[in-house]
């Protein structure tokens, strides 16, 4: 199974993979889950990304990019 796959399959993220995924450094990260409309949660000293709300997320960067592109 490739990393990817295992990305694919999980439900939640931690900061770690969120730097696999995006390509980015532990401060940029970190930075990235206290930003208001970040889907981040702490469960005790843990910050959980839910997998789904990421997805989302990313599609609404993508849609705002767009629009200030267009408009």
């Amino acid at each position: 199974m490739t990393t990817n796959e295992n990305f694919k399959q999980t439900t939640f993220y931690n900061v770690t993979d969120l730097q696999r995924l995006l390509r980015i450094g532990r401060n940029s990260a970190y930075k990235l889950t206290a930003s208001k409309n970040f889907p981040s949660i702490y469960v005790g000293n843990r910050i959980i990304i839910p997998a789904d709300r990421f997805g989302k997320w990313i599609d609404e960067q993508i849609s705002s990019k767009d629009g200030e592109a267009n408009g």
